[in-house]
């Protein structure tokens, strides 16, 4: 008899802890049901869209990973399982237009189906434009408004290692002004403004930051800033790119004596708009760090995005005594160099003369 309750109660035991594996069994199938559903659900209702590149031969895991740290999918681990159990696991290479309001189904749809980007947009940002120029170009070429632009030019989380050598700098209106390098770019229709600045700033590292201008600034003791803020000065100042070297010796001669630059883009920059001519009006109405007729020095950051030639011209300027430059005024594009205020002067009434004639 007593085997028998032995027994009975065994059983019993044995129905609970089926039971109960039964139960822990529902449960995590449930749990996980759940997760996958969830996980193939949208990341968020944005629309803005993400450049995405598949590479011949690139595996879907690491698709999903790129996805998912693009912040376009939820979880890498449901976007390959999501590929098995619908029998999708090749996807075809090509570049695509993809948003966090898709949800993995679509994405699916598309990468399978190959369905890459047919029209993109050739959006050229010229040297010398400045962060509220670049804005307004790629609002005009149908990319993205200037607003949205502007806020993702000001966000923190961009990663380039030498954006760590921007750090510190105080009374800079823009953190990125210069660093958005001056090309001709394909971006999207309605692209994710952050994607842009990436791509931008991708750029000025690969074109600027070489081993060989790496190593001049390093030997002439020059900072980053102050290579591109001193060349963003020559950008805006050159027309003639023989001219570039000679400017840019100005400007070391005059810094070396401690002799405000007084260049006309800066009163431009600090006032907050394009000039067509500076006056002494603009001079006094501009009393911030970036005008330098007020301020010793060069100014805090770049004015513009400038490019390789003047990049160049300060990294390898011409090896002058000249103090002072003034436009010929005859329509060349290039400047009277002189010494001595007093050739200054002079030249700045060949200007005057130059000018009369081409009136006259």
């Amino acid at each position: 008899m007593a085997k028998e309750a032995r027994q009975s109660w065994l059983d019993k035991r044995l129905r609970r802890i089926a039971l109960a594996l039964v139960i822990f069994v529902v449960f995590v199938v449930c749990m996980v049901v759940g997760w996958y559903r969830t996980s193939l659900a949208p990341v968020s209702s944005r629309t803005s869209l993400t450049k995405v590149v598949v590479h011949t031969g690139e595996s879907v895991g690491a698709v999903a990973r790129d996805l998912a740290a693009r912040g376009l999918v939820r979880s890498a681990t449901a976007f390959s399982l999501y590929g098995r159990l619908h029998g999708a696991l090749v996807i075809q290479a090509g570049t695509y237009a993809l948003s966090p309001n898709m949800g993995i189904p679509h994405i699916f749809a598309k990468l399978s189906g190959g369905d890459v980007i047919s029209e993109a947009v050739n959006v050229t940002i010229p040297e010398g434009y400045d962060i509220a120029d670049i804005a307004a170009t790629l609002q005009r070429d149908g990319v993205c408004t200037a607003p949205s632009f502007l806020r993702a030019v000001q966000a923190s989380d961009y990663t380039q290692p030498f954006l760590q050598q921007l750090a510190g700098r105080k009374q800079i209106r823009y953190r990125l002004e210069g660093y958005l390098f001056p090309d001709t770019y394909q971006f999207l229709r309605g692209e994710n403004p952050q994607d842009i600045v990436n791509e931008m700033l991708n750029d000025f590292a690969t074109r600027v930051l070489t081993p060989a201008n790496l190593k001049l600034m390093r030997a002439q003791g020059l900072s980053l800033n102050q290579v591109v803020t001193e060349a963003s000065l020559v950008e805006n100042e050159a027309e003639v790119e023989q001219e570039r070297p000679l400017i840019a010796s100005v400007i070391d001669n005059r810094l070396r004596l401690h002799m405000r630059l007084q260049i006309d883009a800066t009163v431009d920059y600090a006032i907050g708009h394009h000039l067509a001519v500076v006056t002494d009006a603009d001079i006094m109405d501009a009393k911030n760090a970036y005008n330098t007729y007020l301020v010793t020095g060069l100014p805090p950051g770049p004015i513009c995005s400038p490019g390789l030639a003047s990049i160049e011209a300060v990294l390898h300027p011409a090896h002058t005594q000249y103090l002072y430059y003034v436009a010929k005024g005859d329509g060349s594009g290039e400047h009277y160099f002189a010494k001595t205020y007093a050739q200054q002067l002079h030249n700045e009434m060949l200007r005057e003369q130059n000018l009369q004639h081409a009136h006259s």
